[in-house]
């Protein structure tokens, strides 16, 4: 399917895109979809820079080498989501909205997450965030466990800079 034929689609009504295979290189760029139930479709190499997939249904989606940089994924689900041969690995979220988004065993390895809005977002218990970038992120209001703090496993390699654990302790500089 192109981005074309989704965008009629959905202008007319359709929100259901369950399971689809959407063109390699799909661009959606600055287009309002929230609501779209998107759910198992493949979407490798998406260009959704942002996008408005708030309250999506991203569920076991393929997001394979998508870029998502400022895509509003607010009260998005995005549970066993694929990106770049891993759950959400090395995506760019950069400036994302994610608040309220379900990331629960969705893995963030070597994501860039700098300056991505979290607020509520819930990652549960030992988030695997192994190598992200946490650059201007507050965890404050995130719905987290991090047991160890920043000396957890899930952390290893993370980047923190002007970062807000859930605690409330500010990281000005940790990597």
């Amino acid at each position: 399917m192109t981005a074309e034929e989704l965008l009629e689609r959905y202008a007319a009504g359709e929100r259901d895109f369950s399971g689809i295979e959407f063109k390699r290189g799909l661009r959606l760029e600055d287009v309002e979809l929230p609501g779209i139930n998107l759910s198992q479709a493949i979407l490798f190499g998406a260009e959704l820079n942002g996008t408005n997939l708030s309250r999506a249904n991203l569920n076991n989606a393929n997001l394979g080498s998508a870029c998502l940089e400022r895509t509003n994924l607010r009260e998005a689900s995005l549970i066993h989501t694929i990106i770049s041969e891993g759950i959400l690995v090395e995506a760019n979220l950069s400036r994302a909205d994610l608040s309220f988004a379900d990331l629960v065993e969705c893995p963030l390895n070597d994501a860039d997450l700098t300056g991505a809005n979290l607020n509520g977002t819930i990652l549960g218990f030992r988030p695997i965030l192994k190598g992200a970038n946490l650059t201007n992120v507050d965890l404050s209001q995130s719905c987290i466990d991090i047991p160890d703090g920043i000396e957890d496993h899930s952390l290893e390699r993370a980047i923190f800079c002007n970062t807000i654990l859930p605690d409330g302790t500010k990281i000005i500089s940790f990597i």
